[in-house]
């Protein structure tokens, strides 16, 4: 923490170099708990001013009761200048929300963290069709929704052990592994899927959303070619491959 905020300050008073002041921003916006300390070094220097500020307003306060009553020019003119000191005040509290906006709430769209919302908004539970017989892709899914991932795994695998080139069964366990932090295990099925030529297909799609999940070193610019190709080529979830690449 101490090495942190010496090199927060380091930024702040424009100490560091172009490059690496660019990665002081990249770590801001990859590291949540780096980003937290930037927070906290803002809070903490605005916290710190405003107590400078209490004693330099007790001592002026304390000035003029020696100094006695002033004329009316000498009192405007103070008026003025505790006004003009104020809006400083009030800009420099502005600025350090500002920052700390930016950074924490702005920037802090990382990879896995764009992944998870696309995840929690569309793969959080799957689409069960009404009435079909247990052994089939509808029964893994409802073990899937359950949280009953295991299980729900062994059946789309039974399911693909019996049926090779079943395209759903691969998806949907590609889509388990990668919730369950299986990401050898998810790429595999996605790349397969990707193999597959078809009008819709996020096979691609989904090897980006898994590299960015697992967010290794690499992971990012491998993510961005295949976000690319999806955008090229029209495929599955093109509109959000586009949004994410103006992340990256």
């Amino acid at each position: 923490m101490e090495n942190n905020l010496e090199y927060i300050d380091a930024y702040f008073n424009k100490m560091l170099s172009q490059e690496q002041a660019i990665l002081f921003e990249k770590r801001v916006e990859e590291d949540k708990d780096f980003a937290e300390d930037v927070a906290f070094y803002l809070s903490a220097k605005q916290s710190a001013q405003a107590e400078v500020n209490v004693e330099k307003k007790a001592r002026f306060r304390q000035l003029l009761l020696q100094a006695g009553e002033l004329s009316n020019v000498r009192r405007e003119g103070v008026v003025r200048r505790m006004m003009i000191y104020r809006i400083a005040a009030a800009a420099a509290i502005l600025i350090c929300v500002t920052v700390v906006g930016y950074f924490v709430f702005f920037r802090t769209g990382s990879p896995p963290q764009m992944a998870d919302k696309y995840m929690n908004e569309n793969l959080l539970t799957l689409g069960v069709k009404m009435g079909t017989v247990l052994d089939s892709i509808e029964e893994g899914k409802r073990l899937y929704n359950d949280a009953r991932y295991d299980s729900a795994i062994r059946q789309f695998e039974s399911i693909v052990q019996r049926d090779t080139a079943n395209f759903t069964a691969k998806k949907l366990l590609g889509i388990v592994y990668l919730r369950t932090g299986n990401y050898e295990k998810a790429l595999l099925y996605f790349q397969q899927l990707g193999n597959y030529s078809l009008e819709s297909n996020p096979g691609i799609f989904y090897q980006a959303l898994t590299l960015m999940k697992r967010n290794q070193p690499g992971d990012k610019q491998k993510a961005k070619q295949f976000l690319q190709q999806v955008r090229d080529q029209d495929l599955e979830e093109r509109p959000t491959a586009e949004r994410w690449l103006k992340r990256l």
